[in-house]
């Protein structure tokens, strides 16, 4: 990957029409390997409406009599804002969203795909038309709430967040890669929003397949939510289509949930199990954390990880993995 670095820059700088599109990519840091880690207006902008629109998920430190919900600075100054600022914005947005009821991640893919500002061009792939329009309630928000200016104002912040992954990506991901036998021309993309939710991190391919990994603010670097994030892209696609013939999920699921485990579905619990897997062998865990992760619900993750190491195709071997962890768990098994 390093070897791109110089190349992109090279293409950017001969053709002005592709480097006006790609915002202020020269205030962008690179890691050893070449990954890429920057701001975005365009995810600055739609989470600034979702923001004004009531996206309120944060870490909750007092519940009664009302619950308080802990931001960022930075989301909180920008919450200020937006919420007290020009209502048009907020009416566009409401009318879009209530004809476009489709799940956050869709938004972002949609997003990623779009001119910067003045966001005078939506996607042009097929697959991404529904939210056609989206880049219309971008504009309004960039210029009624006055964004630009807002964002300015916060670089600092966004700078320090950035810098503080540069030490730490490279090493899991690359194992991460490797362990995926992801191709090495796929470009991955770190992008910091300071106005999600506490450590989350969000990842969706761009038009181009690069993969955008997305993170909220956190204490110390996501490093774990950030490998997950990125192996969940080439994983999910795999374990839907094969999850359906896992006769013992159900069970598996309601013994994991009651370990600790959060996901809400079958599938979403087989996806974890495999990015954790992949997570926890980037990052070279050790026994105490395996440990630790089976007590959370999240079962046989060690003998999924072995499974990585042959080589095979995914969808080959989903059903013997989720198996395997079947046969793992602690509660009875048939």
């Amino acid at each position: 990957m390093r070897a791109l670095v110089p190349a992109v820059a090279a293409a950017l700088l001969s053709t002005p029409a592709v480097a006006a599109s790609q915002g202020d990519w020269f205030a962008s840091l690179y890691t050893g390997e070449g990954v890429e880690l920057r701001n975005d207006e365009r995810i600055f902008a739609l989470f600034a409406i979702f923001n004004a629109m009531g996206f309120d998920q944060g870490p909750v430190t007092r519940k009664d009599p009302i619950p308080k919900v802990v931001y960022h600075p930075v989301r909180q100054a920008v919450r200020g804002r937006v919420i007290g600022g020009d209502p048009e914005v907020r009416k566009a947005a409401d009318a879009f969203f209530e004809s476009h009821q489709v799940p956050l991640r869709r938004y972002l893919g949609y997003v990623v795909a779009t001119a910067q500002p003045p966001f005078n061009a939506g996607p042009k792939s097929k697959d991404l038309q529904d939210l056609k329009g989206l880049e219309a309630v971008l504009q309004k928000a960039w210029t009624g709430w006055k964004l630009d200016e807002l964002m300015g104002q916060v670089q600092g912040d966004y700078r320090k967040a950035l810098k503080a992954y540069l030490p730490v990506l490279d090493g899991p991901l690359l194992k991460a890669r490797a362990t995926l036998k992801t191709p090495e021309t796929q470009e991955a993309l770190l992008v910091v929003n300071l106005l999600d939710a506490q450590d989350t991190v969000r990842a969706v391919a761009g038009d181009s397949g690069e993969a955008y990994l997305i993170v909220g603010p956190s204490e110390k670097p996501n490093v774990e939510g950030l490998v997950r994030e990125f192996a969940r892209l080439s994983i999910e696609p795999a374990v839907s289509k094969k999850v359906g013939g896992w006769a013992g999920g159900a069970v598996v699921l309601r013994e994991a949930q009651l370990a600790g485990a959060t996901e809400q579905n079958v599938q979403d619990y087989a996806t974890a199990l495999f990015t954790l897997a992949v997570a926890m062998k980037a990052m070279d865990a050790n026994d105490a954390a395996w440990d630790a992760a089976a007590n959370r619900g999240y079962f046989g993750l060690k003998s999924v990880a072995r499974m990585f190491e042959d080589g095979k195709p995914l969808e080959g071997w989903v059903i013997d993995a989720l198996q395997k962890v079947e046969a793992s768990r602690p509660g009875p098994k048939k």
